[in-house]
């Protein structure tokens, strides 16, 4: 096993479990909302509250998370993710109340963070030219994850999935307490040379990684030195952080971003695809097995980008994948709406259910993993922590918002409507990501946050010599 293969296997498993974290309230919902239950039995107000609180909640876990990350280090902070997901799944399976469902929800809305926070952890831990691959393992195997809770529909019930969902958690952990600190982190905080024992570790000694290591340590050296110069204290620099350049530009990117991939379904799909299929079709059996078709449908598609990522640019990929999203959203939409107002193609239920699978297949072949790698990106070291903690409280607001307001926007427009409503968001989105979005395809973390920064570097010509690199400024 490679040293970054110990990473990527944890990393892996804890999305496995993501994969459950998202799909379980498609799970959850049809037991405590019918009639029949002979468990907790829920309101449709109060199902849609258990679900929006997992955002909620988020929002307190990105104040709290980003500064722990930048305080304590990556690998603290995956290890406890996965403590607090699988502690929220731990008070599922004994819950005997709403109330008791509505807590197990909000402590784990309290690893929201992860979602944007891992694919940044994922950055620090991958070279350049494989990281697009990595963010796209971790999309598949989410999809695996929930692929396996639909399943489970049709033989468990909600408390013995919780229980199965444990399970990733668990094992993530441990193998998390293999991992070496990132070198990024050391490096930002100016011990040199253990950034220099990590990165060897993880990127070997070759003159590009050496070269790489040069350029990650003189660059922090100088961002400290500045800092000590300043003398700013903590707060009055967050502050001033809000109106520089080279946050701003990445945080609109960032906030584009993570509209448009809530916008096009890749959670609340996750969470009502069954009771949305259902509304159209009328048919508990076709929703269920269109949810599970979906799921894979998105691992192929996440098979697939791995050959589109290597070929093409990555703004090349956002937007032809983005706008033929928007494009079929509006379809369904306008499908939905001749069969309600005017009973064009009643009788075809496979058309409805078959525009959802297209809509997950392209969203999921490029414009959905390449965001998630965009986001790790973006962001300068210096800025990861607040940039993070921005990002999540945009991220769990609109997971919140989505999911309390979903089921509200089906009564009122109806599930055509809502396809609109949201193809409309995300073009939006597209439109201004045009302008905003620079190309990062094979660029080293550094490479882009000099170009943020408007920063041109000679590119070193000597490689570092046999004598350490780690000596302490």
């Amino acid at each position: 096993m490679t040293d970054r293969s110990l990473i990527l296997i944890a990393d892996s498993i804890h999305s496995i479990g993501a994969g459950f974290l998202l799909s379980f309230p498609s799970i959850l919902n049809p037991a405590i909302l019918s009639p029949n239950a002979t468990d907790i039995i829920a309101t449709p107000q109060e199902a849609s509250w258990i679900n929006a609180s997992f955002g909620f909640a988020g929002m307190l876990g990105f104040c709290v998370v980003p500064p722990i990350m930048q305080g304590l280090g990556r690998k603290f902070v995956h290890i406890m993710l996965n403590a607090v997901v699988a502690l929220g799944f731990i008070i599922f399976f004994f819950a005997n109340s709403v109330p008791a469902l509505f807590v197990a929800r909000s402590v784990q809305g309290l690893s929201a963070a992860g979602v944007t926070l891992t694919a940044m952890i994922i950055a620090e831990y991958s070279d350049p030219e494989r990281r697009g691959y990595f963010m796209i393992l971790k999309n598949m195997t989410v999809s695996l994850g929930s692929l396996v809770c639909h399943s489970l529909y049709f033989c468990w019930d909600w408390r013995q999935v919780a229980a199965l969902s444990i399970v990733p958690y668990l094992i993530s952990i441990i193998l998390t307490f293999l991992w070496p600190e990132s070198p990024s982190y050391y490096a930002m905080k100016g011990r040199y040379k253990e950034c220099t024992q990590s990165f060897t570790y993880l990127f070997g000694d070759s003159p590009k990684s050496k070269k790489n290591l040069e350029h990650l340590i003189s660059t922090q050296k100088e961002r400290r030195q500045q800092m000590q110069m300043k003398k700013i204290d903590a707060f009055s620099r967050c502050i001033k952080t809000f109106g520089r350049r080279d946050f701003l530009k990445p945080i609109i990117v960032a906030f584009l971003l993570t509209i448009a991939v809530d916008a096009c379904g890749r959670y609340y799909l996750l969470a009502y695809i069954i009771e949305m299929v259902i509304e159209i079709t009328g048919d508990s059996s076709v929703a269920v097995y269109c949810s599970m078709a979906s799921d894979l449908i998105t691992i192929f598609a996440s098979t697939l980008s791995i050959y589109i990522i290597r070929t093409y640019k990555r703004r090349t990929i956002l937007f032809t994948s983005g706008f033929l999203t928007a494009f079929f959203m509006f379809l369904l939409s306008t499908v939905v709406y001749l069969k309600t107002a005017h009973g064009i193609g009643e009788n075809l239920n496979w058309l409805t259910p078959t525009i959802i699978i297209f809509i997950t297949f392209i969203s999921s072949a490029g414009a959905i993993p390449l965001s998630f790698t965009i986001l790790g990106e973006i962001f300068p070291l210096e800025h990861k922590g607040l940039g993070s903690f921005a990002t999540g409280i945009i991220f769990t607001f609109l997971y919140a918002t989505s999911m309390k307001s979903l089921p509200m926007m089906m009564a009122s427009i109806g599930v055509g409507g809502t396809f609109g409503v949201f193809g409309t968001i995300m073009l939006v989105c597209l439109v201004l990501l045009l302008f905003t979005l620079n190309e990062t395809k094979d660029k080293t973390l550094q490479e882009i946050e000099d170009e943020i920064k408007g920063i041109i570097r000679a590119k070193p010509e000597l490689l570092i010599e046999s004598k350490p690199l780690a000596a302490e400024s």
